[in-house]
């Protein structure tokens, strides 16, 4: 069975976001302290439910689909 996954970029501005991120149901592949960005993978569906917890954490600014993510590709 395959799952409907996605690549998400998430902004953020501070430390706590990242604690937030490894208690979510997401895989964080990448996160840039110095540039305030995390490169996240996660289902397809659960995307409301991922901005939806963000949202009220300090330092959130956005989360959204990675413009690099192919939906074609995949492994």
């Amino acid at each position: 069975m395959l799952a409907n996954r996605m690549q998400y970029i998430v902004f953020f501005q501070g430390k706590q976001i990242i604690d937030k991120l490894q208690t979510l149901p997401l895989d964080v592949a990448y996160v840039s302290s110095k540039q305030g960005y995390a490169v996240v993978y996660g289902d397809k569906e659960q995307e409301q439910n991922y901005k939806k917890q963000l949202k009220d954490v300090k330092g959130f600014k956005f989360f959204g689909p990675s413009q690099l993510f192919d939906e074609n590709l995949n492994f």
